[in-house]
């Protein structure tokens, strides 16, 4: 069994049905791709395909499954202070549920990268996949280079200037570039050659390519792997349960049967395991368990 601090690849996503939206326009995009490669340098681990929908995203990684939640919920919280400052709308994103997927065989990793780049066109976009400009499907087998985009290099600026075109302070690599719009290269941070190398053609990635796997990876999410909501997440969250429904924000004051309805819409809800619920509610698991 793989520990939490063995490398592996991982499929990682947020819950699309929980937020009406993520990214509203193209700015919050270009930003949203920019964030990818800072949560790259901020956590060690390597994005091998990702595509950012309009209320959800997906990530392909390697590393352990331990930097694969930092990198996620890092994600997330660069996001919802962009929404807080853009938006005004405080805490958007921090009880969105994620999914962390290990992938134990080849076929697995071959089949989230190509269900993480179909992802477009299977949420309604009209062109080919590597036209969608907010993923990685584009950087595929790609032999020449992107002429339509002019790079700016980053040592060509200073501190100061990299923090009010690209938005952050972090200190990025000499060698990367971005656009005059302010998004990181992808070909910077995204591993391509690795999961070219797993491919190992063209031909190949084009066959996985036009399989349909939206079912059987579907499956897998709702299945395989526990949206991960920490504890103190998940009691905030049944405490506003708690006022909604009893008028009580203190959960310890609400009787049993109370508390075993908020466990059944949390687990709805969140997936969140019976330990996790004993835990957050005090109830006894046995009782949980025959509950929910």
């Amino acid at each position: 069994m793989r520990t939490e601090d063995q490398n592996g690849f991982f499929h990682v996503c947020t819950n699309g049905t929980v937020l009406p939206w993520m990214f509203k326009d193209n700015e919050d995009f270009i930003f949203g791709i920019t964030r990818i490669g800072i949560c790259c340098l901020l956590t060690d681990i390597s994005v091998l395909v990702y595509t950012l929908m309009d209320n959800h995203a997906h990530f392909l990684l390697y590393g352990t499954k331990k930097n694969c939640r930092k990198f996620i919920n890092k994600y997330k919280l660069l996001t919802g202070k962009w929404v807080s400052h853009k938006y005004g709308i405080s805490k958007y994103l921090k009880r969105l549920p994620v999914s962390i997927i290990p992938l134990k065989t080849e076929e697995d990793i071959l089949e989230a990268a190509v269900y993480i780049d179909r992802n477009a066109i299977m949420a309604g976009f009209t062109g080919m996949p590597y036209e969608y400009p907010w993923s990685s499907c584009s950087l595929m087998f790609r032999k020449s280079a992107d002429k339509s985009c002019r790079w700016n290099i980053i040592k060509d600026f200073t501190r100061n200037e990299l923090r009010g075109l690209l938005k952050s302070r972090v200190k990025f690599p000499e060698d990367w570039s971005f656009d005059d719009n302010g998004m990181l290269n992808p070909l910077c941070f995204t591993d391509i050659n690795r999961i070219e190398r797993i491919f190992k053609s063209p031909a190949r990635y084009l066959f996985y390519l036009v399989k349909k796997l939206e079912g059987k990876i579907n499956q897998t999410l709702e299945e395989h792997d526990r949206p991960f909501v920490s504890d103190k997440d998940l009691r905030d969250i049944a405490s506003d349960m708690a006022v909604q429904t009893y008028g009580s924000k203190d959960i310890r004051t609400l009787n049993v049967k109370s508390r075993l309805i908020i466990a059944r819409k949390l687990k709805n809800d969140y997936a969140s395991s019976t330990k996790q619920l004993s835990r957050v509610l005090n109830l006894d698991a046995s009782i949980l368990k025959d509950f929910i």
